[in-house]
């Protein structure tokens, strides 16, 4: 799997391509192992460039969509928070939506 560095994060350089369902967007990030996880809302959000539209993202491989965050809505156990990489915004909805996952894990650190 090729990967990418931004801030001692390591990210997908690409997604896989498969909508998922939140809970099955963390059980994929799970089962790539080796620490791979769904990354937080913060983690998604500090790749979003506010200088780009369409894709707005970092990541130049990254699709002009939504983006699951492992991050559950605080008031509302059925929803989680998402990155729109469009325009590059945040918001949050129904864990049963279908959203690509791009997933991260933090950069080794060699001693």
């Amino acid at each position: 799997m090729k990967t990418i560095i931004i801030d001692n994060l390591e990210w997908q350089a690409e997604d896989d391509g498969i909508l998922r369902n939140w809970q099955k967007a963390v059980g994929y990030a799970s089962s790539l192992g080796d620490r791979w996880r769904l990354p937080t809302i913060k983690e998604l959000f500090s790749i979003i460039d506010f200088n780009k539209f369409d894709p707005a993202c970092k990541i130049k491989t990254c699709r002009s969509s939504y983006y699951w965050s492992s991050s559950p809505n605080a008031y509302y156990s059925s929803y989680a928070c998402y990155v729109n990489f469009h325009g590059g915004y945040l918001h949050y909805c129904n864990k049963a939506n279908h959203f690509y996952a791009r997933c991260v894990r933090d950069k080794e650190v060699i001693k």
